[in-house]
């Protein structure tokens, strides 16, 4: 088993805790640019990722003290950031965080285009390079291209990269941004190691086509891993305060159409993963939840 196997992680936050955490595009901006910077402050390579408007996906390569520093950080940060913006209310029990380890190298590959995949996932509609908040367009292609993207950090003076980043880390001044202050993806995320592990860009493609059921058992995974879920008690009180907030009264008292439009919208910010918990705590019958409640909402 080579070091790199041995060395490499899946880093994610838990979504069921979070409400639209990363909605705004400012938030995403500020996300990508603080995995950039957290991870090479710690001399963590990332090989891919991907923000979604309530949770994150890493994949990450260094030794497990690096990486655990790594996610700690990205805790106290993003819990700064949850505070400032007045989001505290979309935190229950706290910020989680998970670091799984990776065993095998097919099992890279695969969390490697499980993570790249992720907005496919949640319904973004087209390839996967295309979305803004992962790598891009920057796996198997010609980076000579990214030569004259956007522009240089050395044109920035200190204070300027410390008001864009909130760091003061000295980073490479050689990485690049755009027009938002972004960090461009090609210049932190490690795709020269991504391209080696798949060697071909015949192989990349086929692992592109990953089947449904390995998605879901990827999916399930990872709400098996996270520390706890939301239980019957904590769900309902959501949902009585969800129902006050826009009908104006709780849960034991709004009608069919409105206890579904409740279980729909806590299925929708992945308040719980069980359907039979959202019939319960909403007073929805299951064979409705079934019904009208899609997975991919």
């Amino acid at each position: 088993m080579s070091n790199l196997i041995n060395n490499c992680y899946h880093i994610y936050s838990n979504g069921t805790k979070m409400n639209d955490m990363f909605s705004e595009r400012k938030d995403k901006i500020m996300m990508m640019n603080m995995l950039a910077v957290t991870s090479f402050a710690n001399d963590v390579r990332l090989l891919t990722l991907q923000v979604m408007d309530t949770h994150f996906h890493v994949i990450a390569s260094g030794t497990v003290e690096r990486c655990s520093k790594f996610t700690r950080e990205l805790i106290s940060k993003l819990n700064i950031f949850i505070n400032r913006k007045g989001r505290a209310a979309y935190s229950i029990d706290g910020l989680e965080i998970s670091m799984d380890p990776i065993s095998e190298e097919r099992e890279l590959l695969n969390k490697i285009v499980y993570v790249y995949r992720n907005a496919i996932a949640a319904g973004f509609p087209f390839a996967p390079w295309e979305y803004e908040w992962g790598p891009g367009n920057i796996y198997f292609i010609d980076h000579s291209s990214f030569d004259s993207a956007g522009r240089p950090l050395s044109e920035l003076s200190f204070n300027k990269q410390y008001a864009l980043f909130h760091s003061r880390v000295k980073l490479p001044q050689d990485w690049r941004i755009n027009d938002e202050g972004m960090i461009l993806p090609h210049c932190f995320v490690d795709w020269g190691t991504v391209e080696h592990e798949f060697k071909k860009v015949t192989s990349f493609l086929a692992f592109l086509y990953q089947k449904s059921d390995l998605e879901a058992r990827y999916d399930n995974e990872c709400r098996r891993k996270v520390m706890s879920r939301f239980s019957i008690k904590e769900l309902r009180k959501e949902a009585d305060e969800l129902c006050y907030a826009v009908y104006g009264h709780g849960i034991t008292k709004a009608n069919a159409e409105e206890r579904l439009y409740v279980a729909k919208e806590l299925w929708r910010s992945r308040r719980t993963y069980e359907k039979s918990y959202l019939a319960r705590a909403t007073l929805v019958p299951k064979e409705v939840i079934n019904e009208y409640v899609d997975e991919g909402e």
